[in-house]
């Protein structure tokens, strides 16, 4: 039988449920987790981070307040248990690193196995939707017909800018393999970063809202799937896509 996962000192547990709630708030829709349960996770965390503090102190807390955390505590481990069993603990759409790192016991562990470095690219379609909506869809190969992230990373890294018009003598930027840019330093690199932004996304399709004034221009974006426990793992980036947005 595998070591229960749920500390048993209170000062761990409740470094556990809070470092459980921020991951489940951060990546609830990408693990296919309920928004009313990911809502009363939230409920019961902020509720226990309260009654942990008033008995931390052991020189001035009361009989009471250890009794009302108490019975806080049992209560939300009798939600925190099947919760953490029904959605996270063998859940498909979590790596199992990702599972790992929250404290759970996902089947398939191996202690001593870590994600390989990522060596593909993202392959990026961008579709303008109108009223400067854009659609952001990544592929993990080109034979893939449905937009997916890269089984070993945590997500997709995107750098993006909005220009006014492009050159027709100038060509596409496209990033040396390996490099990583830094979008205020384009000297660093020769690749002209300046001007761009940087998002981070757990989804490989998604919308994104652009200001209503950039409707006409350019928007060009380059991305790489990233590791964010082992920065060194991360994927190489992809060569610049560009759109019109309307």
């Amino acid at each position: 039988m595998s070591k229960d996962y749920i500390p048993t000192n209170n000062s761990d547990f409740n470094n556990f449920q809070l470092f459980l709630n921020v991951q489940v708030s951060t990546n609830a829709t990408a693990w296919n987790i309920p928004a009313i349960e990911a809502a009363n996770l939230d409920t019961w965390s902020n509720g226990y981070a309260a009654v942990y503090k008033d008995i931390t102190n052991k020189e001035t807390r009361t009989r009471q307040q250890v009794l009302a955390h108490d019975a806080y505590r049992t209560d939300f481990v009798a939600f925190l248990r099947p919760f953490c069993q029904g959605y996270l603990v063998n859940n498909p759409l979590i790596p199992i690193s990702e599972r790992a790192a929250m404290g759970l016991n996902p089947r398939g562990l191996n202690p001593r196995s870590e994600r390989p470095a990522i060596t593909t690219t993202p392959i990026l379609a961008l579709k303008p939707l109108g009223g400067g909506l854009v659609q952001f869809a990544f592929r993990v190969d080109a034979s893939s017909k449905r937009s997916a992230r890269q089984p070993d990373s945590n997500g997709v890294e995107v750098f993006f800018k909005v220009v006014s018009q492009v050159s027709k003598t100038e060509p596409v930027p496209v990033l040396a393999e390996g490099v990583e840019p830094d979008p205020n330093n384009p000297a660093e690199t020769g690749f002209p970063t300046a001007g761009y932004e940087k998002f981070f996304s757990t989804r490989a399709r998604f919308n994104r809202q652009m200001p209503l004034t950039d409707i006409g221009k350019t928007l060009h974006v380059y991305a790489r799937w990233v590791n964010t426990s082992q920065p060194s793992k991360n994927g190489n980036y992809s060569m610049v896509s560009t759109t019109v947005i309307s």
